[in-house]
């Protein structure tokens, strides 16, 4: 018998050292979690591919409206975007507007004063834009407090103007 209960408190010397071990890997786990979710900004990114979406055939689809690139619009905005991947670029787009949908006719970058990665200043676009189109940082979709003012200053000219931030060449994060 005495043998018997020897091999019992093994087994349960076994079990505890077996659930010690689990949950001290899970504590490290999380720990090593935390520290590449916290020290690196995944949580804005990830904000961002929520909120961006993905153009498909020179279209963006949205649930209120569709922005339609017509001509070589699309191509245009795309060249700009990977030549301009070290400094935000701006882009006047001009076209009209037709129930629900936007047609992009022509591109255009206006005067700029001041470019850098994370910021640009230019002068105003033209009274025919209907969008004004800018990049951020790869996957930064998210519009600034800066951008928010100047939509708002936008939407006092024209009330139909939009904002569409590019952070990919083919995703967009769009504001009315």
């Amino acid at each position: 018998m005495e043998n018997n209960e020897k091999f019992q408190d093994f087994e349960k010397e076994g079990r505890l050292k077996k659930t010690a071990i689990g949950i001290l890997g899970i504590l490290l786990l999380l720990l090593l979690l935390s520290y590449f979710l916290l020290s690196y900004p995944i949580f804005p990114i990830l904000e961002s591919l929520f909120e961006s979406k993905e153009a498909k055939n020179n279209k963006i689809f949205l649930e209120e409206f569709t922005i339609n690139f017509l001509g070589g619009t699309y191509n245009d905005l795309q060249h700009n975007y990977h030549i301009n991947q070290s400094v935000e670029f701006v882009s006047c787009l001009e076209g009209k507007k037709e129930g629900r949908e936007y047609f992009i006719e022509e591109t255009y970058i206006p005067e700029v004063s001041d470019q850098s990665f994370n910021h640009i200043s230019f002068k105003p676009c033209s009274e025919d834009t209907i969008i004004l189109l800018h990049s951020h940082p790869y996957r930064r979709c998210i519009a600034s407090g800066q951008d928010l003012l100047t939509l708002d200053n936008l939407k006092v000219l024209n009330p139909e103007r939009m904002m569409v931030i590019m952070c990919e060449s083919d995703r967009f994060s769009v504001y009315n």
